[in-house]
């Protein structure tokens, strides 16, 4: 299903403040339309009605709890970031599973001329990590004394690609979707910033250098902030981690189709035996000459605040 491209009143006065003629405002709107059906039409993703999949499942008690239901005027996901949002729209429209990576692209693209005209790319792969888990457990604890198959998790590799935009009131309104199924072997093969995405080891980044730095604390968010287990939502990690990337802002990206900007791994009770939460972000287009590469971590377990850190990589002399 085709979607129009909206843009907030704020963009559209600084539109208009710049006398950006209505040919250039519209050919603007027209070029990145077209590298959002081909971010979401390439590579077996079937094209999915964006329109289904933010209605009254989506915005239910039980995912944004103490919000009125039905919404009333301002949408309680109103303010939420891309990243973010697309986690809760995948969660929403997929089986939940207990044991799961989730690996994120993020990619902006701005106009040149028009830098307010823009929109956000998002890739959100979940594997599950269920099946490892048992098999790994198999491996020193009797048949009989492992639950289910079902208890660990069942369902099968997916990933959506969602372009999202300021729209009517949002910060990241949908505006295109589209799925697929990941096979077994492609996910086997999937790397997840050094370690294989279906690993039961949290990626780590590179080794030495991490600086751990204190969080912000942030606002209770809209939606469920903790799991049955404890710990963090793959939806919350992933806004604390957005929120420290952009603290200071985020000057217009040149969109690459084939570099995200970012790199996300959320590891959702994966690695040990404690309920835990790992986030590990690389940013691989940093606007500063001395700068080739910034990582930030967020580790979380069952009962202990999260620890947060980054590390800076510096540019290399030509």
């Amino acid at each position: 299903m085709r979607a129009r491209i909206f843009f907030g009143g704020a963009a559209l006065a600084l539109l208009c403040g710049q006398a950006v003629s209505n040919d250039a405002y519209y050919q603007a709107l027209a070029e990145l339309e077209a590298n959002a059906l081909q971010f979401t039409g390439s590579q077996n993703y079937v094209t999915v009605d964006s329109a289904k999949l933010t209605g009254e499942h989506y915005y239910s008690a039980k995912n944004f709890p103490g919000a009125p239901n039905p919404p009333q005027l301002s949408l309680p996901d109103a303010n939420l970031d891309p990243l973010t949002r697309s986690i809760l729209i995948l969660e929403a429209n997929e089986p939940p599973l207990p044991h799961v990576r989730y690996r994120i692209t993020y990619s902006m693209d701005a106009s040149p001329n028009i830098p307010e005209v823009q929109q956000a790319y998002v890739e959100v792969t979940r594997y599950n990590l269920g099946p490892s888990r048992r098999e790994d457990l198999l491996m020193s604890v009797p048949d009989g004394q492992v639950a289910d198959p079902a208890e660990f998790g069942v369902g099968p590799h997916i990933s959506w690609r969602v372009v999202l935009a300021p729209a009517m009131g949002m910060q990241a309104g949908l505006v295109y979707a589209s799925r697929t199924e990941v096979p077994e072997a492609q996910a086997r093969t999937a790397d997840c910033l050094g370690e294989p995405c279906l690993s039961l080891s949290d990626p780590s980044g590179p080794i030495a250098g991490w600086e751990p730095f204190t969080s912000p604390q942030s606002d209770p968010p809209p939606y469920a902030r903790t799991t049955d287990f404890g710990v963090a939502t793959a939806a919350f990690g992933m806004q604390e981690l957005w929120e420290n990337l952009t603290a200071d802002g985020m000057d217009p990206l040149q969109y690459m189709p084939t570099q995200p900007h970012f790199v996300f791994v959320i590891s959702v009770n994966v690695a040990g035996q404690e309920a835990g939460i790992s986030g590990l972000v690389k940013q691989a287009v940093v606007m500063d000459d001395s700068v080739s590469e910034i990582w930030t971590r967020r580790l979380e377990i069952a009962g202990v605040p999260a620890e947060f850190s980054r590390l800076v990589v510096p540019r290399r002399a030509p």
